[in-house]
């Protein structure tokens, strides 16, 4: 019988542990590079690796606003030095002068600089510098890429910043009438968010929210807004899509009326004081005047007529929103002004208007 050679027993099996290692190990690196590139196929490609989600996020939302508009209410992001802000078109649609609520809850009233109903993309401006956000390739995209899109849903209903949608790219969709792409997205858009940034995750834009439905969601390509723009900028006119406000408080005592209020929408208050009677003022200036507009954030005139029964009479409809800490606040009134001509100008001379609580639809309508 020969004697089991300890030293050789123990050589063979550190071998096979050894072994059992290294195919071990093995198995655990092929495991781990097939997660990597998972990943790297989610996020778009091993350079983007390194880009941080949540840096990411925490940047671009210093770059996206709230719009309010007289029947719309969307977001924006700042595209260009100077507060020059993109969004849907169908966010300031019937809106001459959009407000801008910042990311401090302060807001702004915004001139519109362009504008494309078709497409459904608008360029406006505020009197104030925001951080704006780089621009992304979509061609660069690779399929099922992840996707974060940015804005605010609900408009100002819900309060607080700007929320994240998350999602993948699922295809690419190309409409010849309108003329643009869009990428589409298993994210659910929910009213609000249009006109915000759809960007990948190294914060780079490469779309603009646009619509959705329940598991989808359309933006407008980075490639598409950039041709858009061009077009805008070299249009003979590029505002002839967007609502005009009239001013004139000669003609009628119902203009006069209106005109007071188009002022106020458009946040002139000076203008807006100036049509309001001595015996409205009741000795009051100006500054003490404006008080009660500080926070006015929009005014629309639902209806306006004369009184068939009252000379310059002026029955009316309206509603309001203003921005009361970080939350918009809506009311409705009704009522009427009485209206006076004096030196070839009408001017408003005593109100009798009250807040309606929760009208219903025919409100609207009657």
């Amino acid at each position: 019988m020969k004697r089991i050679d300890v030293y050789a027993f123990a050589r063979f099996l550190i071998l096979v542990g050894l072994l059992i290692g290294v195919i071990y190990t093995g198995s655990k690196i092929d495991t781990l590079s097939k997660r990597l590139e998972r990943i790297e196929t989610r996020l778009g490609g091993p350079e983007k690796i390194g880009c941080n989600e949540k840096n990411s996020i925490e940047k671009v939302r210093q770059s996206v606003v709230r719009i309010v508009g007289g029947e719309g209410e969307g977001s924006g992001f700042a595209i260009k030095d100077g507060g020059v802000i993109l969004t849907n078109f169908h966010v300031i649609e019937f809106e001459p002068s959009p407000k801008v609520i910042l990311p401090d809850n302060s807001f702004q009233t915004a001139e519109i600089l362009m504008a494309d109903k078709n497409a459904d993309l608008a360029i406006i401006k505020i009197n104030k510098n925001l951080p704006v956000i780089s621009w992304g390739d979509p061609k660069e995209l690779s399929p099922a890429e992840e996707l974060l899109a940015i804005g605010f849903p609900l408009g100002g209903t819900l309060v607080g910043e700007a929320s994240v949608n998350k999602g993948s790219l699922s295809g690419r969709r190309r409409s010849k009438d309108v003329g643009v792409e869009y990428l589409q997205t298993d994210t659910t858009l929910t009213p609000g968010v249009s006109g915000g940034p759809m960007i990948n995750i190294c914060g780079e834009v490469v779309a603009i929210n646009t619509a959705g439905l329940s598991g989808l969601g359309l933006g407008i390509s980075a490639d598409s807004i950039k041709q858009k723009w061009l077009e805008m900028s070299t249009a003979d006119d590029s505002l002839k899509d967007i609502k005009k406000i009239t001013f004139d408080d000669t003609t009628s005592a119902d203009f006069a009326v209106a005109t007071f209020y188009n002022y106020l929408k458009v946040r002139k208050l000076e203008k807006a004081f100036e049509i309001l009677s001595d015996n409205f003022k009741k000795g009051h200036g100006f500054d003490y005047w404006k008080q009660g507009y500080q926070s006015l954030l929009d005014t629309t005139v639902i209806k306006i007529e004369e009184d068939k029964d009252k000379k310059d009479r002026v029955k009316i409809k309206l509603s309001t929103k203003d921005m009361v800490d970080d939350e918009i606040v809506y009311k409705y009134f009704e009522g009427y002004w009485d209206v006076k001509n004096i030196d070839g100008k009408w001017r408003l001379w005593d109100p009798e208007i009250k807040e309606i609580e929760n009208p219903d639809f025919l409100w609207f309508y009657e």
